[in-house]
């Protein structure tokens, strides 16, 4: 199917010489037919149980994300080094965020709302789009190239999309660089550090939740919080971490211990939000984390 349509649009080009059309995504139609001796040879659109096949083993993390579809287009040229366009769809801003900063390791800002960018590879996010441009082998021309495609594709995507709520409610001060990810799925709960091998705190499609990383990788810590549709949903999630990490603690409403291996925990509800801290190294950089939430909640 996606040879058909490659045929149609060559036999189409007198029509529409410069832009290479595919079938879900009109962000696609601004990129060029060809570019400094780079042509398209291959245009890519999936959906459904396809996706798994393309992806080849990473389809569940769009997946998690609500992903409708993905277009795209491959460029090759005499000498030159394929390059690969991906365009992922999710079904929304935030989702597209999500998958976003479970991709990057460092924020920059040359595309998009965020992104990060090596010398074979890009990827950024705007509005609703994920988008990836790699190449199997970084030379001067397929660096130009790359850059080219990332640009007019940004350019194509008119609108931002809004980032949840809830990253605006993380404390600044001892942040690592793009070390944070947004999430609404369970099984990434334990992206950084083991906390469950269950849905321990309830999490659904429906609830907005971010983990991020604090202090120096050698007394980091991890602060979890979960914004829930009511305030009974992250009552009972609180509950049920400090069923697990705080037994001993059965009625206090922000415990704060030290656990066997010696990290603090700590975890509190805010309404209809969860807060937790775990892997604290000392008691002192769980409580400044508190306070630093907590003031800001009050704001």
């Amino acid at each position: 199917m996606v040879r058909i349509w490659f045929t149609f649009f060559a036999v189409c080009g007198i029509l529409l010489p410069e832009y290479c059309f595919a079938q879900k995504l009109e962000v696609m139609k601004y990129l060029p037919n060809s570019f400094e001796g780079y042509r398209v040879d291959e245009l890519l659109d999936y959906e459904g149980e396809a996706l798994f096949d393309y992806i080849n083993g990473g389809a569940e993390l769009f997946m998690s994300y609500g992903l409708k579809g993905m277009t795209g287009c491959k460029y090759s040229g005499d000498d030159l080094p394929q390059i690969t366009v991906e365009v992922y769809e999710m079904t929304s801003a935030a989702n597209a965020f999500g998958v976003y900063t479970q991709s990057r390791d460092r924020d920059e800002h040359d595309y998009g709302q965020g992104s990060q960018s090596f010398d074979d590879f890009i990827l950024f996010w705007k509005d609703r789009y994920y988008i990836i441009i790699t190449t199997h082998k970084a030379t001067p021309e397929s660096a130009r190239a790359m850059k080219h495609f990332a640009t007019r594709l940004d350019r194509a995507i008119e609108k931002n999309g809004a980032i949840p709520a809830i990253i605006s409610a993380l404390p600044k001060k001892g942040l690592a660089d793009g070390g944070y990810l947004y999430f609404h799925h369970y099984v990434w709960l334990n992206a950084y550090l083991f906390i469950a091998d269950y849905n321990i705190i309830n999490i659904t499609d429906k609830t907005d939740a971010v983990l991020a990383k604090y202090g120096e990788a050698d007394a980091r810590a991890y602060l979890l919080m979960a914004d829930y549709p009511a305030e009974a949903d992250a009552m009972q999630a609180f509950n049920r971490l400090r069923e697990k990490f705080a037994p001993e603690k059965p009625e206090d409403t922000r415990p704060l211990l030290q656990l066997e291996d010696g990290k603090w925990f700590s975890a509190w509800q805010q309404g209809r939000r969860l807060c937790a801290v775990f892997n604290g190294a000392t008691a002192e950089q769980v409580e400044n984390l508190h306070k630093v939430i907590n003031n800001l909640k009050q704001k």
